[in-house]
């Protein structure tokens, strides 16, 4: 059994199961990988990266410190929770249990169906208007949606 169990592995998801371990807690991270931070080009407004980071890189670094600080792992989708007295998680492979839970499960996008969008998510194609308006600053943009 776990102390925490942290659903998600985006910054939210790293950051709580990090502050969680740094008080001497067992953590397991469950994530289905590929999420949306993946598909980002360039961040450039999160701290710390004087150039920016592609979300790529940020992800792929935040599970490496994750993993030196000795937080556990599983890729697998978390298909069922319940709590008698404890959590108990269940994926599509196995099912873990745990004094509490973390949900950081980020969000899920609304892909317009337009025949070759996905090539160009990242790269022009953006889902954030207050994330990545500054990367479009002077230039034509359309917008889908409300």
């Amino acid at each position: 059994m776990y102390d925490v169990i942290v659903i998600g592995s985006g910054p939210a998801g790293i950051t709580a199961a990090i502050y969680s371990k740094r008080r001497n807690l067992s953590i397991l991270v469950i994530s289905k990988g590929n999420g949306t931070l993946q598909k980002a080009e360039k961040i450039d407004n999160y701290y710390g990266f004087e150039n920016g980071i592609s979300g790529k890189e940020l992800y792929v670094n935040g599970i490496k410190q994750a993993k030196n600080l000795g937080i556990d792992f599983i890729e697998d989708e978390v298909i069922n929770i319940e709590y008698i007295n404890q959590f108990t998680i269940e994926t599509v492979n196995s099912k873990y249990e745990a004094k509490a839970v973390i949900l950081a499960t980020g969000v899920s996008r609304n892909v317009p169906n337009i025949k070759g969008i996905k090539e160009f998510e990242g790269k022009g194609v953006s889902y954030c208007a207050v994330c990545d308006s500054f990367f479009y600053k002077g230039k034509d943009v359309a917008v889908l949606g409300d």
